[in-house]
């Protein structure tokens, strides 16, 4: 008979695998164009993090704040 600890363990690891697949799902998606401006603030996002994060929306700071 299984325990809380193994009924626990089986929810878990259905929600990792759930996760896993969103996200693979979500890197096959074609990545939007990166925003020559912030959409939270306005400020110009630099070329260097446009092409280093493509489909920003965000600057930086905006985006430190964010997360």
């Amino acid at each position: 008979m299984a325990d809380v600890i193994d009924n626990g363990c089986e929810t878990e690891t259905k929600f990792t695998e759930m996760a896993l697949a969103s996200h693979r799902a979500k890197s096959r998606q074609p990545q939007q164009q990166s925003a020559a401006e912030c959409e939270e603030c306005g400020d110009i996002i630099p070329i260097a993090r446009q092409l280093a994060v493509p489909g920003c929306q965000c600057c930086v700071l905006c985006q430190q704040l964010k997360e």
